[in-house]
């Protein structure tokens, strides 16, 4: 039984180990709780997608029933950028041309807004869970080191401390290694709105739009 766990913990080890030290490494210059490679962006500007005047300059999107119907419908994270883009054309056929530019504008800001409330909530998690990263892989050294103090050929009470370790060491790799994985696919979300929101920018300035 001793050895088939020393043959586990070998294994499991060599596996996560790289991601242990990444956690356990000195914390990074942008956000020690920050777990994605990608960088860290905080909130989102307009100059980044918008050209020309900027929207804010626009007044409040909200008080325009239409745009605000819309950029209502558009903003949940369930929604497709092509199926934006097919509602963003059909609104933009509807407008009158000495209106439609403002108007335009006034739906990407309104996106821009709820865009950046909604990855404001993912990045806030994600942090969470970074965090949470960071105290597992603290725990998994902890318990490597109480580990390394116990001689393997102990007896007794020393062999059976031996083993309670490392079956708690096990354990602990393990939910590193399942939060790993998710965080992996976490990640992926800030970005995904990011696109989403890029593309939809795209086609409110583009020239069919106007």
């Amino acid at each position: 039984m001793w050895r088939k766990l020393s043959l586990a913990v070998i294994t499991l080890g060599a596996a996560f180990i790289a991601t242990v030290n990444a956690y356990a490494a000195p914390p990074r210059a942008e956000d020690p709780d920050w777990p994605c490679q990608q960088r860290l962006v905080p909130s989102l500007t307009a100059a980044a997608y918008w050209n020309g005047q900027q929207p804010a300059d626009l007044g409040n999107w909200r008080t325009d029933p239409e745009v605000a119907d819309l950029v209502q419908r558009l903003a949940p994270r369930r929604v497709t950028t092509e199926e934006g883009l097919a509602e963003i054309a059909n609104f933009a056929k509807s407008l009158s041309n000495g209106d439609r530019p403002r108007r335009l504008a006034l739906i990407f800001r309104g996106l821009l807004e709820e865009t950046d409330r909604q990855r404001a909530a993912l990045i806030t998690q994600l942090k969470e869970i970074g965090r949470r990263q960071r105290e597992l892989a603290d725990l998994v050294a902890r318990l490597q080191t109480e580990l390394d103090s116990v001689l393997s050929d102990t007896k007794g009470e020393g062999a059976a401390r031996r083993i309670d370790l490392q079956q708690r060491h096990d354990f602990t790799a393990r939910n590193f290694e399942e939060i790993q994985r998710t965080i992996r696919y976490a990640c992926e979300a800030p970005v995904a709105l990011d696109a989403r929101l890029g593309a939809w920018a795209r086609a409110l300035q583009s020239p069919a739009s106007e």
